[in-house]
């Protein structure tokens, strides 16, 4: 019986807090959350974005991409608009200070990330790509 305290229970707390710690140190450096900066990048890849293409794409639910939208049009970041004939259908686009600030955010999105494989080689690297894949298979078969 595991009593919480073995070598896999551990390992297993170890990657949820190291989850849970660079999830909140990359939000409180780029003072957005991941989903947000992903929205604002996909948007900006295909230039306009039908909002239920992009709900789909990024798998969120309909409350949720609504609320991250609402959001980011509030801070002036991107435009949302309903478009004859079809007045059901919501298309996104990005403001110029969307652009601006989405390329500062890829900027502070890189250094964060050379900041967290600082001192992995890339064989390190490498091996660590390939546990990942190995346990997400894990999980969806």
């Amino acid at each position: 019986m595991d009593d919480g305290c073995s070598e896999r229970a551990l390992l297993v707390a170890k990657m949820h807090g190291l989850c849970k710690n660079m999830n909140q140190t990359f939000e409180a450096t780029l003072q957005m959350s991941g989903t947000k900066v992903e929205l604002l990048y996909r948007i900006s890849c295909a230039h306009e974005q039908n909002q239920q293409a992009l709900q789909q794409t990024l798998n969120l639910d309909a409350a949720a991409i609504t609320r991250h939208l609402r959001k980011l049009e509030e801070d002036g970041l991107l435009i949302r608009e309903k478009r004859a004939p079809d007045r059901r259908a919501t298309f996104i686009r990005l403001t110029a200070l969307g652009e601006t600030r989405l390329t500062e955010l890829i900027a502070q999105k890189e250094a964060f990330q050379r900041q967290l494989l600082d001192g992995l080689s890339k064989q390190e690297l490498a091996g660590f790509a390939d546990i990942l894949e190995r346990m997400s298979a894990n999980i969806t078969r």
